[in-house]
């Protein structure tokens, strides 16, 4: 099982660092629900990779993720908490920022496969001074 999530969770990382959407997707479940920062949640496949889309056409990010813990709940359930760092270079702004989360995964076995279920991230970097 942790060997099979890491390998999501390393394929994940890699569609967020070359953009594609479709392969952030191919992560996830069948009824995913996506909760990033500062945004409504994305329930629902169409849903999620809308988000994704959307993010991508505004941020290329460069980030990698260390895996903290993997738990399982049950044969059918898993939860991961990691933390992200890297950069963030926001496009059409010629603007290049740090990129630091914390993040939760919940993970649910589909046809054989770990897929992502739920996922969660908040910054962990300061606010910024106004």
């Amino acid at each position: 099982m942790k060997q099979e999530i890491t390998q999501q969770i390393k394929a994940y990382e890699k569609s967020l660092n070359t953009s594609d959407a479709q392969a952030a997707l191919a992560v996830y479940g069948r009824e995913p629900v996506f909760m990033a920062q500062n945004m409504e949640a994305f329930v629902g496949r169409d849903a999620v990779q809308a988000a994704y889309q959307h993010i991508f056409k505004a941020i290329k990010l460069n980030v990698a993720f260390t895996i903290h813990e993997i738990a399982p709940i049950s044969d059918e359930f898993a939860y991961v908490r990691t933390t992200s760092a890297g950069q963030t270079d926001i496009l059409g702004l010629n603007q290049t920022v740090k990129e630091s989360n914390n993040e939760l995964f919940v993970f649910r076995k589909e046809s054989g496969q770990w897929k992502i279920h739920r996922y969660l991230f908040a910054t962990t970097n300061p606010p910024a001074n106004n």
